[in-house]
């Protein structure tokens, strides 16, 4: 086997690994909180500002299903620490938002292609959101 064969045979199951550590992460979290009963799951639900049926697909797609947000934060020059600490139901909701979001694979194309572009402004649900809090003046936004 060529050395190219074996580097491209190794990346491949790293893809593999990753993806099956992936899947396990989510159903052991979706486990853990199915264990929880239904009272507890309420309250989970209650205190993370979901309903029971959102917080079991969240809990699905746990741990990395909002990163494409925290990307976007990046990208239109925006804090995602500095907005978690100062308006932290609007980080809350702008994850949740993309962690239920069905276009994380374009999203995920723009963000590496071009992430100054606007296309995502046309498909992304945390559009208005994020336009809104970019026109918070900085300064506003650190207090």
């Amino acid at each position: 086997m060529t050395m190219m064969a074996q580097a491209h045979e190794s990346g491949m199951l790293d893809r593999i690994g990753g993806w099956l550590k992936r899947v396990w992460e989510r159903s052991t979290a979706l486990g853990e909180l199915e264990g929880c009963g239904g009272r507890e799951m309420e309250r989970v639900a209650r205190d993370v500002g979901v309903g029971v049926g959102d917080l079991r697909v969240l809990a699905g797609k746990w741990p990395d299903a909002a990163d494409l947000v925290e990307r976007r934060i990046t990208t239109l020059g925006l804090d995602a620490a500095a907005l978690e600490a100062t308006q932290p139901a609007a980080m809350r909701d702008l994850q949740r938002v993309c962690s239920l979001c069905d276009n994380k694979r374009v999203c995920a194309h723009d963000l590496d292609r071009a992430p100054a572009g606007r296309a995502w402004r046309d498909y992304c649900p945390n559009a208005g959101t994020l336009a809104a809090l970019a026109q918070v003046p900085a300064k506003a936004a650190r207090h």
